[in-house]
């Protein structure tokens, strides 16, 4: 008996997950001023998205990148951009640090001043 309760419980968990589907705007390049090349964009794009998630409604599925702006010049190889999702009534501003280094470009989310707004 456990064990089939063990195994519909794993099913149903499964065909639930099968189900929930968010939509994302992945057109490139992407919105306004970002000075990340376009291949750096689509590696960015979704890591921003997850992050924007956690802080998006518990039903919200539709996200898109309304906008970016370079908050901190390229210097050295390195800038800041923002990056500003929109979550259905939500709406996030992430920074996104990149650096330069022997033709390739890392980032990494500056997620302790992210701002979210309704």
């Amino acid at each position: 008996m456990k064990k089939n309760l063990v195994l519909l419980l794993l099913s149903l968990g499964i065909m639930s997950t099968a189900v929930w589907a968010y939509s994302y705007d992945t057109n490139l390049p992407l919105p306004v001023k970002s000075i990340a090349s376009t291949d750096v964009q689509s590696e960015t794009m979704f890591p921003v998205y997850s992050f924007a998630m956690r802080v998006a409604e518990a039903d919200c599925q539709n996200l898109s990148i309304i906008n970016t702006e370079v908050s901190k010049p390229k210097a050295d190889g390195k800038w800041q951009e923002v990056w500003t999702v929109k979550a259905c009534t939500r709406t996030a501003r992430i920074p996104v640090m990149f650096t330069e280094a022997d033709g390739v470009t890392n980032y990494a989310i500056d997620f302790m001043n992210v701002k979210v707004a309704k």
